[in-house]
């Protein structure tokens, strides 16, 4: 009988650890729940749609979960469009500490275990076939503030059009996003399709996480810079995410709006690029060097490297481009977070603005650089910056202290 009464309460107390952790995370607004309890370690996973920032989404994830925890590690693997990005581990002593008061939340997030591998992880979560809260079949309605500089021309100081670029954005199944976005001009002094309603990037892709720090994805559709195609690519990441190596290859052709009445043209020339992008993140500095090397969209090759700082949200870098006859040019680009920090998404559609705004601006656009279009790539999805959906353990783990530090 007591045998039959220790399972009783075995079973109960798994039971109760998963509905509270579930439940808590729930009420938070978090997407794509997945929890499997036993006494030693609780395995759970969650996608951040709610918080703008990456590192907030994981520090309130982590204290939803912490709160609905009785004993044991917490396993946690957070999301992004359902696939993985993080793995963090925290010991039973550290959550026993927290709950006791003995412990903070900030040492908490310095003593915690996070990295880019959670194979071993999502293993485990494969035993909970039942995911709650799922963001496939919600829309997210997101408005995009865009704006253009460019100095190449003699008459006129700049060149420039501002946009508002509202997107649907869909989620389909686990790394499926379909994407649709319409440019409407709000300024401009150029002319041809700046001063016309056009589209936007509109794109159907598939991310996966198929090996141990292992990412690919592809996708078709209309891109920025006036192309439309398909693009590949893949990325390897080091388990402590401070190295990073990425590959990719593109087939477009011109797709544009037109003067004429003809309207929007798809050329059915395809032209194709490709890349190898090696990417360090230095800690003490939250510095963030890339070096790449590439064929762009006009058959040019070059290299290109990169330096970003971040401070907090903010991205602020500089970069500089070599072709391979010597020809050179050289930028910056920013990100910075706009106002609404939190956005709900209890209903099947979601009207907002977008979290960050960005830019990236060419010093040299004049003379044959700009008039034989060199140095010409494209973006794959709106919210393409330095911020958005970037889950660099580091940086996620000193901005969650300094977080904790300010309260």
């Amino acid at each position: 009988m007591k045998k039959v009464w220790f399972v009783i309460w075995f079973l109960n107390s798994i039971v109760s650890v998963h509905g509270q952790v579930a439940e808590k995370l729930r009420q938070l607004g978090m997407e794509n729940i997945q929890v499997v309890s036993s006494p030693e370690k609780t395995f759970v996973s969650f996608e951040n749609t709610v918080f703008r920032s990456t590192y907030r989404g994981v520090g309130e994830g982590i204290r939803a979960a912490l709160t609905g925890m009785n004993g044991g590690d917490l396993e946690l693997v957070v999301l992004d469009n359902q696939v993985p990005q993080l793995h963090i581990s925290i010991s039973d002593s550290l959550i026993s500490g927290y709950r006791t008061g003995a412990i903070s939340l900030k040492e908490i997030f310095q003593h915690m275990r996070i990295s880019t591998d959670s194979r071993m992880a999502m293993e485990r979560l494969k035993e909970s076939g039942e995911i709650e809260n799922r963001s496939a079949g919600k829309v997210d309605i997101i408005v995009y503030p865009e704006l253009f500089l460019e100095n190449n021309k003699l008459y006129r100081l700049f060149s420039y059009y501002f946009n508002l670029s509202p997107a649907v954005e869909l989620g389909l199944w686990k790394g499926g996003l379909l994407t649709a976005q319409v440019a409407i001009p709000a300024s401009t002094n150029m002319t041809g399709q700046y001063g016309k309603i056009r589209p936007g990037i509109i794109t159907l892709s598939q991310e996966s996480y198929f090996a141990s720090s292992w990412w690919a994805r592809v996708l078709v559709g209309n891109l920025t810079n006036n192309r439309f195609g398909f693009h590949a690519e893949t990325r390897w990441r080091s388990k402590d995410g401070r190295f990073e190596a990425r590959g990719q290859l593109g087939a477009t052709s011109q797709s544009i709006v037109t003067n004429k009445d003809d309207g929007w043209y798809i050329s059915n020339e395809f032209r194709y690029n490709g890349a190898l992008r090696g990417s360090m993140f230095v800690p003490r500095y939250n510095l963030r060097f890339d070096l790449q090397a590439a064929r762009y969209i006009f058959s040019d090759y070059g290299i290109r490297g990169d330096m970003t700082r971040y401070f907090g949200e903010c991205a602020i870098g500089f970069y500089g481009m070599l072709s391979t006859d010597g020809r050179m040019n050289a930028g910056f680009s920013f990100a910075v977070p706009l106002p609404g920090s939190k956005w709900s998404k209890n209903r099947g559609i979601r009207i907002r603005q977008a979290d960050y705004f960005d830019m990236e601006y060419s010093m040299i656009s004049g003379g044959k650089y700009f008039e034989e279009n060199r140095g010409q790539g494209y973006r794959t999805r709106p919210d393409d910056n330095r911020s958005s959906h970037y889950f660099q353990p580091d940086y996620v783990r000193y901005f969650l202290v300094q977080d904790e530090m300010n309260k």
